[in-house]
């Protein structure tokens, strides 16, 4: 497979470091239901609500989000008394260790910190870094949980423990536009997988503390009012909260909101490492990427020519798809062009990733001054 030289560093994908590996990695689904890889409980601990369809408005967002998570009126989905006294039993030291150590406490704190927790169901299918137990340790990978699965949310909305199994939650890695549906190993998971009703619950650069959180009754239709660190019994009947608005980009920026902003918005200089590449448009909903500059192989000797067009891009925005130039670095002749997508995040941030060798890698570009 020929390595990528600097036409392509800019588009974001290495051969030689493998690119983004977060990017590559699997993304393991869990069903409502369903325990998943090394669970570090396996008693009722938790209840998830099966066949909830996912709604729209996936995307990144902030835990504080009305209607993000759902529930039901005055009913728990998650036994924190369960988890508590599982993690201080004695025979069970190394779990709670591990558990903790996860969550970035001491065992002495797990009481305290499980207490703090407020219990919701999942509204989307959801991006999440889960953490198992085997062999003595925690394990780690990528998941995407089906919509209806019982978590507990921190105080800013972070879900942070799988009820049914215990497992500790962080925030992903990925995002719902990293996810290449072939990494997900399940059939009818890649079938199902709709990134515009994925969601990925982070924090943001400002997380604020959540004091009550508004959640959407999955039996009526209507709103609750759940205090955070409740466990339900304090649920006040509130309105409906409204459709989830447009995903905030992982900047914080608001995703533009139209057609024609979206599709404008790609056109421009973007830069990585000092290479930028000009994106100008050749057509309806078609644009061509060329360097600026000469720029230098970066990771090889080919040097790639001012004005040469790199990218060829389509779509309508904020998504797009294409292809980008490779260059082999022995000879520095075009090894071809491969599939890959550009995402506008808010107006001066694109990310790009492109597929080569079946490897998948994602940079991200800032907008530069013409």
């Amino acid at each position: 497979m020929a390595a990528l030289t600097a036409a392509v560093l800019i588009a974001g994908l290495t051969a030689a470091c493998g690119g983004d590996e977060d990017a590559k990695e699997k993304v393991v689904p869990v069903a409502a239901g369903e325990l998943g890889p090394d669970p570090f409980f396996t008693g009722a601990m938790g209840h998830d609500r099966q066949g909830l369809t996912p709604r729209s408005g996936g995307g990144v967002r902030t835990g504080g989000t009305p209607g993000l998570y759902g529930g039901t009126l005055n009913k728990s989905s998650c036994d924190k008394a369960a988890l508590v006294d599982f993690l201080t039993d004695a025979r069970n030291t190394k779990k709670a260790a591990a558990w903790s150590k996860v969550r970035g406490i001491g065992i002495k704190g797990i009481r305290r910190y499980v207490g703090g927790l407020t219990p919701v169901l999942l509204r989307t299918d959801t991006l999440v870094k889960n953490h198992g137990f085997r062999k003595g340790a925690a394990t780690v990978f990528e998941s995407l949980l089906e919509a209806g699965i019982a978590v507990l949310l921190d105080r800013f909305g972070q879900p942070v423990v799988k009820c049914n199994c215990g497992n500790p939650l962080a925030p992903p890695s990925l995002s719902p536009g990293d996810i290449d549906p072939g990494s997900i190993p399940d059939p009818d998971w890649r079938e199902r997988y709709d990134r515009d009703k994925t969601t990925a619950v982070k924090p943001g650069k400002k997380p604020r503390r959540i004091g009550r959180f508004r959640l959407l009754d999955v039996d009526s239709g209507k709103g609750i009012g759940r205090t955070a660190g409740t466990d339900a019994a304090k649920d006040v009947r509130l309105p409906a909260p409204p459709p989830l608005p447009p995903a905030e980009a992982e900047t914080g920026t608001p995703a533009p909101s139209s057609t024609a902003a979206t599709r404008s918005g790609i056109v421009g200089t973007w830069e990585l490492a000092g290479g930028r590449v000009r994106v100008e448009e050749r057509g309806p909903d078609a644009y061509s990427g060329r360097t600026t500059a000469e720029s230098g192989g970066g990771t090889g000797s080919c040097v790639v020519e001012a004005g040469r067009e790199i990218w060829k891009v389509n779509g309508s925005g904020p998504r797009f798809t294409g292809t980008v130039l490779s260059l082999d670095p022995q000879t520095c002749q075009e090894a071809g062009h491969f599939d890959a997508t550009w995402e506008l995040t808010g107006t001066d941030t694109l990310k790009v990733c492109a597929t080569v060798g079946g490897q998948q890698g994602c940079n991200t570009l800032a907008r530069t001054p013409d």
